[in-house]
């Protein structure tokens, strides 16, 4: 990763950049954020007005640990990944990832490059103790792209978490400890 990528909070992958959103991508953003079954996976409800999209894209737009993952053939946005709080470990220096990716790129290795961007970021520019990633139950797309990047799976929190639309999902949390990142870190970066 080339300084001035690295001072911009960038990341370059062979076929990515992970980038802050700009007001360019709002067409991008949109587009997949209103595709129910992006939405559905992640648990965020898809946009259902023209203030909600806008507000949607705004949070995204100024939340410092959301990316845009860049398709660098096309220069498009093709979905989002990001660094939050880490809820389950208020009193570590641990930070979550949370993502979504237009269904047209599922299943083409995207997600589990631009997730591998993450980890190494994660642990070589933010110091981290600890990563955590996490997927609802069943979500097997998800599950497999966590396990693909090396993530140590944790257990199941039952009934974590309540959809916009009601429903209940057991959690199925996963983790890199900076340790285990340090004892191989080329296990967990892109080739």
């Amino acid at each position: 990763m080339n300084l001035l990528r690295r001072l911009r909070g960038e990341m370059e992958t062979p076929r990515l950049l992970l980038r802050h959103w700009r007001e360019a991508d709002r067409e991008d953003f949109l587009a997949f954020t209103a595709d129910p079954a992006v939405m559905l996976s992640s648990g965020a409800r898809p946009a259902r007005t023209p203030e909600e999209e806008d507000t949607a894209f705004r949070r995204a737009l100024w939340d410092s640990g959301c990316y845009a993952i860049v398709c660098k053939e096309t220069g498009r946005a093709i979905g989002k990944i990001k660094f939050q709080k880490d809820i389950r470990r208020p009193n570590v220096n641990s930070l979550s990832i949370g993502y979504e990716l237009a269904r047209a790129f599922w299943g083409q290795g995207y997600m589990p490059e631009a997730l591998r961007a993450m980890v190494e970021y994660g642990f070589e520019h933010k110091g981290l103790d600890v990563l955590a990633i996490s997927h609802f139950a069943g979500n097997d797309r998800s599950r497999r792209v966590i396990e693909k990047c090396g993530f140590r799976y944790e257990g199941i929190l039952y009934q974590a978490y309540r959809r916009y639309d009601g429903m209940v999902f057991d959690d199925v949390c996963y983790s890199i400890l900076k340790e285990d990142y340090f004892s191989d870190p080329e296990r967990y970066k892109n080739p």
